[in-house]
Order: C-alpha cells, then structure tokens, then sequence
C-alpha cells in the first residue's frame, strides 16, 4: 500500500483521497516547543508520525507568524519568509541542505526593495546592496566566492550624502566582525579584483563633510589618520564636499602591545580655525617620546618639555590652552614624584601641594578641589583630594589602592574617608579588592554618627545597626 504525506491545510481531503486511490494517508502535525510569557506559542514546528520535520515556524506575542522555515532531512531547506509584526513580508530567502544559498531579500512595509543580499554555501558571496525607504542608496558591500569582504565599500545617509567609505573591512562596523580577503585573493565570480596590501576608511557628516579618515594594513588601522571638526548640515554642501577642518593627525601603529590603535610619531591637534593646540611625539613602541608643546590661541608657544630630559606632561585647563590643569611625571612607565606644580591654579592650594607624594595631580572642569594620585608600578596605589586655601586647605578625601591578584588591576582597598571643609570626618569605608566590605560609617558636619551598616560585597547582605548598637 502507498504512502502519501499531506500538508496541513489539506486535511479535509484526505479521507476522500484514502478511499479512491487505497492509501496509506500521513498529515503533519503541530508541535510546540516553547511558549510566550503570555502562554502564546512563540516556537512550533510540523512532524510527521516518523517524527521527520515538515517546516518550523516562529510566532509574535499576538499570534502573527514571524517566519517559516521549510525542512528536509532534518535541516532547514526550501523558501525562507519572514513576517513584520503588522503581518507585512520583511525578508524572502533559501535554503539548502541547511545552509543559505542564493538570492534574499529584505522588504519594507511597502513591499518596495530594502536589500537584495546573496549567499551561497551559507557565507555572503557577490553585490550586495541596500536602499533607504526613500528609495536612496544606503549601501553596496562586495564579497569573493570564499564570503571574504573585498574591494570598495560604501554607505551613504537618507539624503544622498556619502555617510562611509573604503575598503578597511574590518574595521567597517565594530558590531560586525567582518574579514577581508588577503592579497591576491579577492576573485569574485571568476575575475580577479585589485586587493591592495594598504587600504582606507573615510566617514562623513551628513552635509558632506569629512569626518574621520584612516589607513589600514592587514585589517588593522595602521599609518597616517586625520580627524575633523563635525559639522551639522542636513543637506549635502556640494562645493565643499569631501574637504573638512582638521581637529588631530598623525600616525598610528602598533606599538608594543601589537593592537592597532597606538599612536607613534607626530601627533598634532588643531582649533576650528586651523591653529595648532598642542603637539605630541610618540615612540615606536607608542609611548610618550622626546619633546610636547602647547601653543595659545594665536598659535604661539606656551610651553613645551623634553620627556627625555623632566618627565613631566601636561593637560590643558577645558577651554583655554594656555592654562594647565593637569601634570603628571608618570610617563613612558617612570614613575617619578612631581617636586612642584605648574597648574594654573597652583596658587590657590600652597598648603596642599608637596604634602604627599603624588605622579598625577589635577583640577577637574567646575570642581574646586586638587586631585592627587600616586601611582607605583604602573598601578595606582593613593588618591587624594583636597579643599582649596580659602576653605582651609584640609583635605577632602583619602584613599588606598592595591592590585587584585585575580585581574591584575589596581581597587581600592583598606579605608577610605571624606571630610567636611571643617575638617569633620564625613565618612569611613572599608574596601577588600573593590567592594566595601566590612563596617561603614557616616556622621553629620556637627561629627555625629548618622549610619552604621555592615557590607559584606556588592550584591550580598547589608546589616544596618541602630545608632548606638555595636557591632556584632
């Protein structure tokens, strides 16, 4: 006696079929795998009796199918759909044997065209191309016929302006891990395709502007870089199209870590106006080398050191180059202690400054206080901060660090307190590794003890004591 295995949607037939043609009559059926948190079906899939899979669906919260797989032998195989929430078709596809092949195609809600991509073997091969639903290009991407990205790239915003371009694939979207063809391997269908060893990365503003421009080697930004001043037009500005203000350049390399984003050589940033702010050298191995300068808004001098002779650099105050609200002596991993300071607001903390030993101090943009760390070994050990003369010059806040043997980085560990400006401890907190640990205690500007509580790490129990109970 025959078999014959029916679709679903044909089961009110069967029984005639059965009874003129004398066979055997399987029907699919529906099998939940697993539901909504509001008991709707989110996975089911069609069997036969034999247990061979007939097709798998996904499902919307609301019931609407969000797509539908064809199977075969156990594998995905057949015309791939996909469904919108609103039930509109969003993506049309193939698969065989378990793997993508040949043309898809993403829809809008319109059924207009988003992108027809391609795949063969299940990795991307051909054009790819996409359209904003304005129907301008949003994007063209090329692959070889083993799925490795090759030749020129391009991206362009709803506008018609070109958003991004090159052919550093790699670094193309950093939420995608993408992989270029080495040289000489950059066939596509059958030709061969200029795959150059060095490549490029350009983005832009939405008027046409540059943005960001790099050089590549081996997938890895590599060589001279330039970046630019944004500018916020919403339409392309023709006349200056693909020029910019230069805001950085320079070179970056790989330095001694190996990874791609040291800087080595000459870097120099640069005002809206083209005047340069301030200039830095940098190694081979992208550590801080030979002389910086910093220049005032008419690009003069201000002030320039010679790291190879005082190991001292410097950050400009925000705003205003020809100030300088940041020093440290740590520079290329000497950790040498800063025996005076050369802060634009130095003048204000004399009974602070030299008190401690410290590798970093600085002032931070609408704060009033120094900050002072302490480095040793590469790793932070102390921190301080302290009120300015006018308020008493006491200090603010004290802390102490210690590396953790787990990760290698540097926590705070041991006490760590704050004071009012009258010099009234504000608090007491113990750290182990990072996470308070231990009895933690605040008080009142009168000195008076308003909270007491027993930590015992982040996300564990917190025992919080009555004023005036002891500690356990």
């Amino acid at each position: 006696m025959r078999t014959i295995r029916f679709l679903p949607f044909l089961g009110l037939i069967a029984p005639f079929l059965q009874l003129v043609l004398g066979c055997t009559i399987e029907r699919a059926e529906e099998k939940v795998l697993a539901e909504h948190a509001n008991g709707a079906k989110k996975t089911s899939i069609w069997v036969y009796p034999d247990g061979e899979i007939l097709k798998r669906n996904e499902w919307y919260t609301d019931g609407i199918k969000e797509l539908e797989i064809p199977y075969k032998d156990g594998v995905p195989h057949g015309d791939f759909k996909r469904w919108t929430g609103f039930g509109d078709v969003a993506l049309l596809g193939h698969y065989k044997k378990g793997l993508k092949d040949g043309k898809w195609t993403a829809l809008f809600s319109d059924k207009k065209v988003e992108a027809y991509l391609y795949y063969e073997n299940d990795h991307p091969v051909g054009d790819w191309e996409g359209w904003h639903f304005n129907r301008e290009r949003s994007f063209e991407e090329h692959y070889n016929d083993d799925g490795l990205a090759v030749g020129i790239w391009k991206k362009w915003y709803g506008n018609g302006a070109l958003q991004q371009e090159g052919n550093c694939h790699a670094k193309w979207d950093p939420k995608r891990e993408i992989v270029s063809a080495p040289a000489g391997r950059a066939k596509v269908k059958g030709k061969n395709a200029a795959d150059p060893d060095s490549s490029y990365l350009r983005r832009y503003t939405k008027d046409c502007h540059l943005l960001e421009e790099f050089t590549c080697k081996n997938g890895r930004l590599d060589g001279p870089f330039s970046l630019y001043y944004e500018s916020y037009g919403e339409t392309i500005d023709s006349a200056n199209c693909g020029t910019g203000r230069i805001r950085v350049q320079g070179v970056l390399g790989k330095g001694a870590t190996g990874k791609d984003s040291a800087l080595i050589g000459t870097v120099t940033y640069f005002r809206a106006d083209g005047t340069p702010m301030k200039q830095e050298h940098w190694n081979k191995d992208g550590k801080r080398d030979s002389v910086w300068r910093w220049f005032d808004e008419r690009g003069n001098l201000v002030r320039e050191c010679d790291l190879r002779v005082s190991g001292v650099v410097y950050g400009a105050c925000e705003g205003d180059m020809s100030k300088f609200c940041a020093e440290t002596s740590y520079v290329g991993e000497i950790g040498s202690v800063l025996d005076s300071s050369n802060l634009a607001q130095s003048v204000n903390f004399e009974q602070s400054i030299g008190k401690y030993p410290a590798t970093i101090r600085y002032i931070k943009p609408g704060r009033l206080l120094l900050y002072e760390e302490y480095w040793k070994n590469g790793q932070i050990a102390e921190s301080r901060s302290f009120f300015p003369d006018s308020m008493g010059g006491k200090l603010a806040s004290e802390c102490f660090w210690n590396v953790d043997p787990k990760d290698g980085l540097s926590k705070r560990n041991g006490i760590m307190r704050n004071w009012y400006k009258s010099g009234v401890l504000r608090d007491s907190l113990t750290f182990v590794n990072g996470e308070r640990v231990g009895e933690q205690f605040s008080y009142d500007s009168t000195g008076k003890l308003t909270i007491h509580k027993t930590e015992a790490g982040k996300n564990r129990p917190v025992i919080m004591h009555l004023l005036g109970e002891q500690a356990p």
